[in-house]
Parts: structure tokens; sequence; C-alpha cells
């Protein structure tokens, strides 16, 4: 058991009262989670200061989660590893945004749309994933993909008009959206899975 499950035990036993509607288990795994997300967001916030590409890692993360509270996505069952994979998906995300070369905007254009064409044809048919923390009521199901949907079609009309000011919030869009498809997609899964297993034997 790890200090952080060993923490949130602890709070959640004191914190549960004989008329909550959550067990201790389910409340330990909530503060769990919470702890983690501050671990994170500041991890993040050292690093990406460090690297002096702060407002490009918060840029990607609000838009990359905006989305994905709606959705889900793959998870890693480790919390540790699942924090290590955040950090170098937004901290090389928010690298590439720092240093994109500049391109006319009609390649930018381009780009946005084929990136954002994309997700919405992934969202489409994968959103919300299965095994999230994503409600499985179909009807609530039905409306995040709506909402996500309607999201990524003003994403994409904002992002594409907004190239000729400043095409790295376009490309941050893009990038954001995309990262948070793949994560969808059965075949993120699969390999999660394999590569979870080849570790757990390892």
């Amino acid at each position: 058991m790890t200090w952080t499950e060993k923490v949130s035990m602890r709070l959640a036993k004191r914190l549960k009262t004989e008329d909550a509607t959550y067990s201790v288990g389910q409340l330990a795994h909530g503060i769990e989670i919470f702890m983690l997300n501050i671990v994170n967001g500041l991890a993040l916030i050292i690093i990406s200061a460090i690297f002096q590409i702060f407002g490009e890692v918060m840029l990607l993360c609000c838009l990359f989660f905006l989305h994905r509270l709606l959705t889900g996505g793959v998870h890693l069952r480790n919390p540790w590893t699942c924090l290590l994979a955040t950090l170098s998906l937004m901290i090389a995300g928010g690298y590439l945004l720092k240093h994109l070369p500049v391109l006319p905007a009609p390649y930018v254009q381009l780009l946005v749309l084929v990136g954002v064409g994309l997700s919405i044809a992934i969202n489409y048919r994968h959103a919300p994933a299965a095994h999230t923390y994503v409600p499985t009521n179909p009807a609530i199901q039905r409306r995040n993909r709506f909402i996500v949907l309607w999201m990524l079609g003003v994403g994409c009309a904002i992002s594409i008009s907004l190239v000729g000011y400043t095409y790295q919030y376009s490309m941050a869009y893009t990038l954001a959206v995309l990262l948070q498809s793949v994560l969808l997609m059965p075949s993120s899964f699969r390999l999660v899975s394999r590569l979870e297993k080849t570790f757990l034997r390892g």
C-alpha cells in the first residue's frame, strides 16, 4: 500500500459517518485522486517553469482536461505511473508548442482542420470511453458525446480564425484534442493493458 493510499484511508475513516452514502473505500479513492491531482499539478508547474514552458503547458493541460472530463479515456492502474505519463505528455507537448516552426497561415489552418477533424471522428465513434469515471447512464453518455462534439466544432472554428493572430493557440487546441482523442481509442486501451502486464511480470 502506497503512502497516498494509507493517508487517504485514514482520512476516509475519520470522515465516514453512519448516514454517508459512500463507503470508506470509495471515500478513500476520491481523497487519493484529489491528493494525486495536487501532486500532479505542482509537478507540472515546477517542471514547466524550469524548462520555461509554463504558459504552453498550462494551456495544453486546460484544453486537454476540459475535453477529457466529458469523455474519459485510458487510465493506468498505478497512480504514480499515471502521474509520470501525464507529466511526460504535457511537458513534451508544451516543449513542442514552444518550438513550433513558423508556417504559412493556410498550412496551419489545414493542420487544425485535419487534426480536429480526426478528433471529431474518434469522439463520435468512441466517446465517452468505457471503463472510466464517466457515468454509465446512456442518456448522460449521449449528452456528453453531444457536448464534446459541439465543443470540438466550435473550437475548430475559433482555432482557424485565430491562426492569423497567433497560431500557437490554434496548435495547442489541436494537439490537446488529438491527445484526448487518441486516449479514447480501443488500441490505446490494449496497448496500455499489454504494457502493464509486461511490467507486472517483470
